[in-house]
């Protein structure tokens, strides 16, 4: 599904960043050997965003989990159960992979000025488990990883009422919700 990163794309978008959904990285089958995952699928980064002028680079995962009890902080640990969804954050060996490929393979293809971006992992969340939100905040400020938790993402959003008009889905919706509310 890739709604819910359509929609965080342009949270990121109107931040001044260009972004790219489901940008699929090239591995080679004996470096997921080497992860102990030979079968292993294609790499794919749900959202990366790119603000040129600071050479900052966001790769971002994404859960919507709206119609699910939400992201919860035993997604970030060492039980296998809860962690498979957040592998970015959970398996340092597949991260440190992604980074370079992700690096080499923007630059061959142009998106990158050949000086070395500062990275940034993050997560952009449509739910979070109740009472879970301010665990999940230290787990990712320790690890200096952005969290974007649904608040953040509805301040965002709502800005979209105030801007000028935009042909996309995600500015028309907000400003239907935001110019109709119920007060």
């Amino acid at each position: 599904m890739n709604a819910f990163e359509q929609i965080a794309a342009h949270f990121f978008e109107v931040q001044g960043y260009w972004t790219r959904v489901a940008y699929k990285i090239d591995v080679s089958k004996e470096e997921k050997r080497e992860l102990g995952n030979p079968s292993m699928p294609r790499l794919e980064v749900d959202l990366l965003a790119f603000r040129p002028g600071s050479n900052q680079l966001l790769v971002m995962e994404c859960k919507s989990w709206l119609d699910s009890t939400g992201v919860r902080v035993a997604n970030f640990g060492e039980d296998p159960v809860h962690n498979k969804h957040m592998k970015l954050f959970n398996r340092d060996g597949l991260r440190e992979l992604l980074t370079s490929k992700l690096l080499a393979q923007l630059r061959q293809e142009g998106l990158l000025p050949t000086t070395d971006p500062s990275i940034r992992y993050g997560l952009v969340a449509g739910k979070i488990k109740a009472g879970n939100e301010p665990k999940i905040r230290e787990i990712f400020d320790a690890k200096d990883w952005l969290l974007v938790t649904p608040s953040d993402l509805a301040s965002g959003l709502r800005k979209f009422a105030d801007r000028g008009y935009e042909d996309d889905v995600a500015t028309m919706v907000v400003k239907i919700l935001e110019r109709n509310a119920v007060s």
